[in-house]
């Protein structure tokens, strides 16, 4: 195997994490449109935005799961652009898919806690 076969089995394994990127961007994107259409009504123990602060009220519920929906929608749209951009710098594919995955994690806490600043405030009134 002569230098040429690595960079071209990289290249394939950068499309790889590049396709990681897009498909949990495109979950959360599409979790935050279905959440956004079909909103739960009621307050459940299986679907939507969940927290002990968002079950409090119909009203808290209500709001937690419209900003829930809006954040999800931005940062599936955030991930897209920096995922990629992660694929392409990190030339180890496990390297960007773990990179990807830290910030999808990292995503999700910023919402909870932007969404649950919200819904605190909104409490207080």
């Amino acid at each position: 195997m002569n230098k040429r076969d690595v960079n071209i089995g990289g290249g394939k394994m950068q499309y790889l994490s590049i396709g990681f990127s897009t498909l949990i961007s495109l979950i959360f994107i599409f979790s935050g449109l279905f959440l956004k259409h079909n909103p739960p009504e009621k307050i459940n123990l299986i679907y939507g935005y969940r927290t002990f602060r968002s079950m409090k009220n119909a009203d808290l519920w209500k709001k937690g799961n419209e900003f829930s929906a809006e954040i999800m929608i931005k940062h599936g749209l955030i991930m897209i652009f920096i995922g990629s951009l992660i694929s392409l710098i990190f030339k180890q594919p496990q390297n960007a898919i773990l990179s990807i995955m830290g910030m999808m994690i990292f995503l999700i806490i910023i919402m909870v806690f932007r969404v649950e600043r919200k819904l605190k405030h909104l409490d207080k009134r």
